[in-house]
């Protein structure tokens, strides 16, 4: 490793330091005093940082406390693109959101604990709603690519889109609620099979109406 790519390599690594410091920080405060009472100062001398430095990391106490990647977006559309080219729309986009939320989920105590602290402060629910948001739209425009359609004339990429994500927010909340006692990729699995069972009359009915 030359010396630059060290140095470079070091910057790194301190930069997601001291971001995941400042998201603790945030995490811990608001879960103990409540989102209103904890303020940016008080996050940032816990996590031992400037006040300023708080801001080149994250543009909220809403964004550091759900540490929000501001490039997730981006990254889930390249990953469904990148998905086989025939493979069904709709497991393409189960496996890109199992892999994203599994990877939240692998530290189950804490993955419980921030369900728990969004579901009680609005502040926090309102800023997760805006991110999903942001999600599903960077979703439809993948499966609109995917799918050689326009989604602006064609609802089946939106629809797609809001039934996968669906079933995979449905099974992050039953395993949050379960405290996390059931498998999370068992429920995703059984989330989907619901779905897959809902679907199949329902275009069997349509006789394929819509997917061209």
């Amino acid at each position: 490793m030359s010396a630059t790519t060290e140095a470079t390599s070091h910057r790194e690594r301190k930069k997601r330091a001291t971001r995941q410091a400042i998201h603790e920080a945030a995490f811990e405060l608001v879960d103990q005093l409540g989102f209103s009472a904890t303020t940016i100062e008080a996050i940032s001398d816990r996590a031992g940082v400037a006040s300023r430095t708080f801001w080149s990391y994250y543009p909220s106490k809403e964004y550091a406390v759900l540490d929000r990647d501001p490039f997730l977006a981006e990254r889930l559309r390249d990953a469904l693109l990148t998905r086989p080219a025939d493979e069904d729309p709709v497991q393409a986009l189960r496996a890109v959101l199992e892999g994203y939320v599994g990877d939240r989920l692998v530290d189950s105590h804490k993955a419980v604990r921030r369900q728990a602290l969004v579901r009680r402060e609005p502040h926090l629910m309102a800023a997760l709603a805006a991110s999903f948001d942001e999600l599903e739209r960077a979703l439809v425009s993948a499966v609109a690519e995917r799918l050689g359609t326009d989604p602006a004339t064609s609802l089946r990429p939106s629809v797609l889109v809001m039934a996968a994500c669906g079933a995979c927010r449905v099974a992050q909340q039953k395993w949050a609620d379960e405290q996390g006692r059931r498998p999370f990729h068992g429920l995703v699995e059984e989330a989907f099979r619901e779905l897959a069972g809902e679907l199949t009359p329902m275009a069997a009915l349509s006789g394929g109406a819509g997917r061209r």
